[in-house]
């Protein structure tokens, strides 16, 4: 079976003016310099992505990834090199940009679907799981300017997904709306996944890119640095990335912060964590290398109960996380309306500094965050030993003399 979409030495180059008359300038005859500069957005770019695949795209700002999704959506065309893609393609990449500001929402819906050739009758059908969708309910009949940016997005997503295409281009969506909009949007892109049709996935959380995709590209300075597995790929990217910040700045802010009345919503949330000891259980945050220590985390469930999943790391003050442990990884899951999940470390390999212990909380795929918020305390290590570095390893010596 052919790939999906197949890329053969995409290049993509802007030219760049100083000013709009050196444009014209250089198109005069007796003009015998250049007046551009050539900048080179994608160079040689060549992958492939099979039916049922999902290709995730990681890489930093200016490094080719929206350059390389608008070709591969039609919306610019390559300098050099080809593309293929097979089947009808949805792309997810500026919500709402194709609305028409002045047209009601429904008017939008209409116009979009005949764009996408289809009938009046399947539109008429679409419309209404659109809306549903997009609970817009009455502002649906509204002018589409009169949107927050909020309602032209969830409009524009709700929309993109009701096309049932055989390839979906996502570009950083996956933050769209509030909470519980955010989280649609993910099962709904999840359920897309199991139904074995394939997405090209561009996002900077290369934990969602882990999750959802088999393999990633990672793009730089224009160029494909590196295709691989998900990952191997996050990971080299990640070294790269922690390399060039010098491991300077400020820690990465914690995402999904829970509103304050996330207790009235009444979804799964985090009531609090706590670094105990092991032995009496009792509060305590100033551990050696070596000892054992216990995070307990205080959980409640939704009103609509459900599976969930806890995560709960290490993160140093600049940033650096030293680990992760997930109850999705070791096989466990989370399905009681309240209670306590505690993670036992049992012999603790940090060596001195201070570190945030982060919580996270998921749904049963382990793709949505419900929340992910620090512990009430900072895990406190002093070493007693000269030993240097970030943890100790276990380790032993030997020592052959040659005679």
């Amino acid at each position: 079976m052919e790939p999906v979409i197949e890329a053969r030495n995409l290049s993509k180059s802007y030219r760049i003016y100083g000013n709009p008359y050196d444009r014209l300038l250089e198109k005069m005859p007796w003009n015998k310099r250049q007046r551009h500069r050539e900048v080179h957005a994608l160079k040689n770019v060549s992958f492939h992505v099979d039916h049922g695949e999902c290709v995730g795209l990681v890489g930093s700002n200016g490094a080719g990834k929206s350059t390389l999704l608008k070709v591969l959506s039609g919306t610019t065309f390559p300098t050099a090199g080809a593309y293929t893609v097979n089947g009808r393609v949805t792309s997810l990449l500026e919500l709402g940009a194709g609305f028409h500001q002045n047209f009601t929402g429904r008017e939008n819906i209409f116009m979009n679907a005949a764009m996408m050739g289809f009938s009046r009758k399947e539109a008429q059908r679409k419309y209404h799981e659109i809306v549903e969708f997009s609970e817009l309910g009455e502002f649906i009949n509204a002018p589409v300017r009169t949107y927050s940016s909020g309602m032209q997005a969830r409009l524009g997503f709700s929309v993109a997904v009701a096309t049932e295409p055989d390839l979906l281009i996502i570009d950083e969506i996956l933050a769209v709306g509030d909470m519980n909009f955010r989280r649609k949007c993910v099962e709904k892109i999840w359920a897309y996944k199991k139904q074995g049709k394939s997405m090209f996935f561009c996002s900077h959380s290369l934990y969602d890119v882990r999750q959802i995709c088999e393999r990633a590209i990672w793009m730089h300075h224009g160029e494909a640095q590196l295709i691989a597995d998900s990952v191997t790929v996050t990971n080299e990217y990640a070294s790269f990335e922690t390399k060039a910040a010098g491991n300077q700045g400020d820690p990465p802010p914690f995402a999904d912060a829970p509103p304050a009345n996330l207790a009235a919503e009444d979804l799964p949330h985090v009531v609090k964590g706590e670094l105990l000891d092991p032995v009496t259980m009792q509060p305590r945050n100033v551990f050696a290398p070596g000892e054992s220590v216990a995070i307990r985390v205080h959980i409640v469930n939704g009103q609509k109960r459900e599976r969930l999943h806890l995560a709960i790391g290490a993160r140093r003050n600049d940033g650096t996380e030293c680990f992760t442990h997930a109850t999705q990884f070791d096989g466990q899951s989370i399905d009681f309306a309240e209670g306590h999940v505690t993670l036992h470390l049992d012999c603790l390999r940090l060596l001195s500094g201070k570190f945030t212990i982060v919580l996270y909380l998921f749904d049963a795929e382990g793709v949505h965050r419900f929340e992910e918020r620090p512990a009430q305390e900072q895990l406190i290590v002093q070493n007693r030993t000269k030993d240097l570095g970030l943890f100790l390893q276990d380790h032993r010596w030997r020592i052959e003399p040659l005679r």
